[in-house]
């Protein structure tokens, strides 16, 4: 009989998450996603079960930007790649010197902080993964041995209650969970048409427009801008979000 918290040879077991557990209430949330019909498909595998040689991050830090799979959160992930721009935010979201696969200390669990509610909140995770036929299905890095953005993603999931959960966002929700800063969106629509703005060009409602976004220049360097669109009846209208640090 092997002891409580060993496997079968001895060595210590790794961790499973009992509160996110490798079932589909963990994948889906109310199949109304094209995620759905996946149900079946997905197994979990450990990174050390995808590839021979898994890390967090790649030696060329480049390649640790994220890539999207099959799951509709790209808000989430443009929010990631803020992250690789400003280490110490990075760290704060996810703390250094975790041991990591082939480290003795390594027992299959990662430790994850998100911003809730006014304070940093610790998630955290074993680093069993979505897959299909063996390979990540879901956000992975651009190279292929490095892990931190799938494991980011599953800590998120786990926050929100599902993978499925995360299909469909705003940048800046995300932006504020990773950042703990404050974010400003206004429509770039509500400056009207080019002809409105050169007939009440001399107007203190424009200049007080142009002047809010001169403002940005100085503190560009300080903040996170993103940009996105979306159908309206009368075309497409810009949001962009702003996140101060």
């Amino acid at each position: 009989m092997k002891e409580e918290g060993r496997d079968e040879c001895g060595a210590p077991a790794l961790y499973e998450d009992p509160d996110f557990r490798c079932v589909d209430a963990s994948l889906f949330s109310g199949s109304s996603t094209p995620l759905a019909r996946m149900q079946g498909d997905i197994t979990w595998l450990r990174p050390q079960e995808i590839c021979p040689s898994p890390a967090l991050f790649p030696s060329n830090i480049s390649l640790g930007h994220a890539k999207q799979g099959l799951l509709g959160d790209c808000w989430f992930l443009c929010a990631c790649t803020f992250l690789l721009k400003k280490k110490q935010l990075l760290n704060k979201v996810l703390p250094e010197d975790q041991p990591q696969w082939g480290d003795s200390r390594y027992r299959g669990c990662f430790h994850f902080c998100f911003w809730q509610q006014g304070h940093w909140t610790e998630v955290t995770i074993d680093d069993r993964l979505p897959c299909i036929n063996s390979s990540l299905c879901f956000s992975r890095c651009h190279s292929p041995t490095a892990f931190w953005v799938a494991l980011l993603e599953k800590a998120y999931a786990k926050l929100h209650g599902s993978y499925e959960r995360l299909w469909a966002g705003q940048v800046s929700e995300a932006l504020v969970d990773l950042t703990g800063g404050l974010a400003e969106r206004w429509s770039l629509g509500d400056f009207g048409s080019e002809e409105e703005q050169r007939t009440a060009q001399d107007s203190d409602q424009v200049r007080r427009r142009r002047l809010d976004l001169n403002l940005l220049d100085p503190v560009k360097d300080d903040c996170a801008l993103s940009c996105s669109t979306h159908s309206t009846p009368g075309g497409q209208k810009s949001v962009c979000s702003q996140i101060i640090q």
